[in-house]
């Protein structure tokens, strides 16, 4: 059994981008069990990626704030030129076209920031809050499940569903994700619903025939 520093380390450098290969010889295991915890951990060093990335971007000023400071720089660069120029001058149009584009740039980088009344932010507090409980909840009849069973299982339950609506809700209020988004990640859950009523069905049918077999059987 892998140690536990050992994940962190495999986190840690698959996040960073080294590969597989790299990473099995720097610890000393073998690639496969490389390829194994990679699938086990996906969302941690999925986490460690982001956060690269993030540092990534703000070292080479490719962040959202730093374009928009460069594009605003350039645009009253522009403007100054603009207001000193006779609209007769040739090159004008192209300075309008350049102010223009530079506008439509800004916009393009500009996230969208809500603000919100105080009753807005204690229903957000409140819903996230209780997808924190819901989670922590899960995680604990895993950890329970896995004591006792010596393995814990992957089994889609409809509570785990409900949890993934109200986060995906929880995320549309909260102006990270559009309309659209929201809508189709809730439909994909439906449909999820959907399979597992179909399925629970199924397995008491076939409860109910064996138990009607084990009867008739009897007699």
């Amino acid at each position: 059994m892998i140690d536990i520093e050992k994940q962190n380390r495999i986190v840690e450098l698959l996040g960073k981008g080294k590969s597989q290969r790299t990473v099995a010889d720097e610890l000393g295991i073998g690639l496969q069990t490389v390829v194994r915890w990679e699938r086990e951990l996906k969302e941690q060093i999925e986490n460690v990626r982001v956060t690269e990335f993030d540092a990534l971007l703000e070292r080479y000023q490719l962040t959202v704030q730093a374009q928009i400071e460069c594009y605003g720089i350039e645009l009253a660069r522009v403007t100054e030129e603009l207001q000193k120029r006779d609209l007769a001058d040739v090159p004008t149009p192209k300075l309008y076209d350049i102010m223009v584009k530079l506008h439509a740039r800004v916009e393009e980088v500009r996230p969208t920031l809500i603000m919100r009344d105080d009753d807005e932010i204690a229903d957000q507090k409140e819903l996230r809050e209780l997808i924190a409980s819901r989670r922590n909840r899960k995680a604990s009849a895993v950890k329970a499940r896995a004591g006792r069973e010596g393995n814990g299982d992957s089994t889609v339950r409809a509570d785990d569903l409900v949890t993934q609506l109200l986060a995906t809700l929880q995320r549309y209020k909260a102006g990270e994700i559009d309309g659209p988004t929201a809508a189709n990640e809730m439909a994909i859950v439906n449909s999820i619903f959907k399979g597992i009523d179909v399925a629970d069905l199924q397995d008491r049918l076939e409860r109910v025939e064996i138990a009607l077999s084990a009867e008739h059987d009897a007699r």
